[in-house]
């Protein structure tokens, strides 16, 4: 008590000799700590703290207690702590050191120099808030509005409160409350659940949330049916109904007079349609606070349009041509051709024309080498004009050799080709002696074949026992095998 009266003295008697300012930790009025931490408080000063008569600091607990003079140094002379027990030790020359921070710790911590002046600085031990709203969930009609606030309890320092729905923050933030507004509900826009976030410190160890849920009650609206405008013959046909309401509206589906109930839910199907299935189709949505509804036709045709490209319109010349003449049936081209056909068809028939190709060639290159084989043979010889050749036997069973000339082709000959003027006679030497019924062989008098030459060979200069006659080719058979005894 003496010690504690004789600084009040102290500190009065310098009042008016004060000089300089101090200045509070960080230029900061407040801090929080996290309980268990161990932090620093650093006060700063303009004057020389050498000239300083006497530094004190003071704590002044957040409950109201007596306050608490921790430590104090007179001039420039040793720190002496006056409460050993409180836990906060003071260094010099102005800091004070928090080891193991308590809930106890909470309050006013103040610095003074003599002569200087003081500064404050307000510690926070933080504590988790309880978020407290309104009671849930909030039942209004559309056009209604709703009102409800929401308290961050018991946190340290005071707690943050902000609402938010989606994740997306509505308003601004509190301190220790605040009140969410709505104004003329919708069902779309307002119905929901709502958060109301306490903070007391940028910790989620130190926050607290709870959900609020509003419901709109509203009538159903916006209501859809979905059909297609048209249906084939014994195919499937599906209807089905949509619409937005609370509580969720019940459906009910008609064909073409409300009392034709064809469902009760959200979806009709009909698996094989027919002539009687064409009509008006109505969706009914309807809950306790009204209905609405919405409407489409359906028409039912034979079969369904074929799903092949329309061939192309060509531009017509003229006007005239246009209107007379009548339409033809379009050709399918190779390209469509080609798309119906499956991979294998087409490998197939590329295949196939590759055979064909092949085979012609070879065919093509056979005829050609068997051309110029039958040109080697014949040479340049003419044609001879007649095929029919006589043997003048009267003459030779002299033993002369007889010699016949081609003769003019009958008219009824099946030979047309023309005879040629002044061409030579052609000769074929005939061996006698086979008539053992050997293939008949015969030789040409190939000199006599020669164009210029104008006379046939002498008979005295000829070979003997031979004989020349004129052979039909085309008549030519086996000679008999024995003459007749």
């Amino acid at each position: 008590m003496f010690k504690f009266s004789f600084i009040l003295v102290l500190g009065f008697s310098c009042l008016f000799l004060c000089e300089g300012a101090v200045f509070p930790p960080s230029n900061k009025t407040n801090v929080t700590f996290i309980p268990g931490s161990t932090e620093k408080l650093v006060w700063s000063f303009t004057d020389d703290i050498i000239n300083s008569s006497l530094r004190t600091w003071i704590f002044t607990p957040s409950n109201r207690r007596p306050l608490v003079t921790i430590a104090l140094v007179v001039g420039d002379g040793e720190l002496q702590t006056l409460s050993p027990s409180f836990g906060v030790a003071a260094e010099k020359p102005a800091t004070l050191v928090f080891k193991n921070v308590k809930l106890s710790y909470d309050g006013t911590y103040k610095f003074s120099l003599l002569p200087g002046g003081s500064a404050e600085v307000v510690v926070y031990v933080a504590v988790k808030p309880n978020a407290t709203p309104c009671s849930s969930p909030i039942t209004v009609k559309e056009g209604d509005n709703v009102s409800c606030t929401c308290e961050g309890r018991d946190g340290n320092p005071p707690a943050d409160v902000t609402w938010y729905k989606d994740n997306r923050k509505i308003g601004g933030t509190g301190r220790k409350e605040k009140t969410l507004t709505l104004t003329n509900v919708t069902n779309e826009k307002d119905h929901g659940s709502y958060k109301c976030v306490a903070q007391s410190y940028p910790n989620e160890t130190f926050q607290d949330e709870v959900m609020v849920e509003v419901i709109v009650n509203s009538k159903p609206k916006t209501t859809k049916i979905e059909m297609p405008e048209e249906a084939y013959i014994a195919e499937k046909l599906v209807i089905s109904c949509s619409s937005k309401g609370f509580p969720a509206p019940n459906f009910t589906i008609t064909h073409n007079v409300t009392t034709n109930i064809v469902s009760n839910q959200s979806r009709y199907i009909k698996h094989t349609v027919d002539y009687s299935d064409a009509g008006l189709y109505k969706c009914i949505a309807k809950n306790s606070f009204g209905n609405n509804t919405d409407s489409d036709y359906l028409i039912v045709k034979e079969k369904r349009p074929s799903t092949k490209p329309a061939p192309k319109k060509t531009t017509p010349q003229s006007t005239k041509s246009t209107q007379s003449s009548p339409s033809k049936p379009s050709v399918p081209t190779t390209a469509d051709v080609v798309r119906g056909l499956s991979n294998g068809a087409i490998a197939g028939i590329c295949v196939a024309v590759l055979l064909l190709v092949v085979n012609v060639t070879i065919v093509v290159y056979c005829c050609h080498k068997k051309k110029e084989k039958e040109e080697r043979n014949c040479g340049n010889i003419d044609p001879i004009a007649g095929n029919h050749y006589e043997l003048d036997n009267e003459e030779a069973v002299g033993g002369d050799n007889s010699y016949d000339t081609v003769p003019p082709v009958a008219s009824g000959s099946k030979s047309n080709a023309p005879v040629k003027d002044n061409l030579p006679p052609v000769y074929a030497a005939v061996d006698t002696n086979n008539r053992q019924g050997n293939t008949l062989y015969a030789s040409l008098d190939t000199d006599a074949m020669k164009p210029k030459r104008e006379s046939k060979k002498e008979p005295a200069n000829r070979a003997p026992q031979t004989e020349y006659a004129s052979i039909d080719f085309a008549k030519t058979a086996n000679a008999p095998k024995a003459d007749p005894v």
